[in-house]
């Protein structure tokens, strides 16, 4: 069985066109990226090429050239290719790599089965070039019920790495099926999400879990799912979807990266982020909207004169409406 999917998108360097191929064959995972090329006749390339000509400084433009792709190849199985972003290290502004998410990859974390992960791809690069980016390489946290050591998190089979966005140097990846064990001593496991960020090169990490928190079971954030859609806002700000919280009427986080970072340790748990907001539950008649299905961030209404950005976000089986979701985040509509 073969599947196609295509995916344009802009960098965030300079105005670009880019188009990443995938395709899944008898169990092999494998990314298509189109070679840039400068100055190649092309209808894509032309078109992007007069558009950009209108800038006052001068651009870039890069076309599609499908002659030569540039092949990535994942371990079998491991649903490589899944999700993907480019990236641009903050120390070197000439170079942009792709990230790709396997979620039912294996890695080294002790006792853990398919966690999922992100690879760093360089480009250009051969096709066994791509790593495994080391965001978590730990085992379950662990804590004592009646004198016994029970997990109080299940990273098994949470599809880390099923969303990926990038901006400028920072990274996140997501595990939108993590699972932790609640508040509860009877050993529940509520699939909260969670979400881990990378700074300064993957140098740094540090966990954004919104929805561990002590308000669990399915009326709560008990099946949450945070990061199953996840962006960033042009200053940096990280935008969550959990479309499953509260009878899955669904939810959207936003925190700054820095206060992600800040004082963040794996022993806090249930940890409020400072700065951070949180759609709240609304009327009963909003239950299974799944707010926080996909997200996006940008400014598109063009009433703004500071170019002032608000999230998009979709809720599937409801009427989507960004004012509203705007207005529960605490912008004005």
């Amino acid at each position: 069985m073969r599947s196609l999917c295509a995916l344009d998108s802009r960098t965030n360097v300079s105005p670009a066109l880019w188009k990443l191929h995938f395709r899944s064959d008898l169990g092999r995972s494998r990314c298509w990226r189109m070679e840039r090329v400068r100055d190649r006749a092309s209808s894509a390339g032309m078109f992007v090429l007069a558009a950009l000509c209108l800038a006052p400084n001068g651009v870039w433009s890069f076309n599609l050239y499908a002659e030569h792709p540039t092949v990535y190849r994942g371990p079998d199985g491991s649903y490589f290719g899944y999700s993907v972003d480019f990236y641009q290290a903050s120390t070197d502004r000439n170079t942009v790599s792709v990230l790709v998410g396997a979620p039912r990859a294996n890695t080294s974390q002790p006792g853990i089965v398919e966690a999922g992960a992100v690879y760093y791809c360089p480009w250009p690069g051969l096709p066994e070039s791509c790593r495994q980016i080391p965001f978590d390489n730990s085992n379950n946290r662990m804590i004592k019920v009646n004198g016994t050591r029970e997990p109080l998190e299940f990273k098994s089979h949470q599809w880390f790495g099923a969303s990926v966005r990038t901006h400028k140097g920072n990274v996140v990846a997501c595990a939108p099926l993590y699972r932790w064990r609640t508040v509860k001593r009877d050993g529940e496991k509520d699939p909260v999400g969670t979400c881990y960020v990378a700074v300064q090169n993957f140098s740094a990490y540090a966990e954004y879990s919104p929805c561990r928190t002590s308000d669990p079971d399915p009326e709560g954030q008990g099946f949450c799912q945070a990061g199953f859609s996840v962006d960033f806002t042009k200053d940096g700000r990280l935008v969550v979807g959990g479309p499953g919280s509260f009878y899955w009427q669904g939810q959207v986080m936003t925190a700054g990266v820095a206060e992600i970072l800040n004082g963040y340790s794996l022993k806090a748990v249930l940890r409020r982020v400072a700065g951070e907001k949180q759609t709240v539950m609304a009327e009963d008649t909003n239950d299974d909207s799944y707010l926080g299905y996909s997200v996006a961030v940008g400014e598109f209404t063009g009433d703004s004169a500071q170019g002032e950005q608000r999230p998009c976000v979709c809720l599937t089986r409801a009427a989507a409406a960004w004012w509203e979701v705007s207005a529960r985040l605490g912008h004005n509509p």
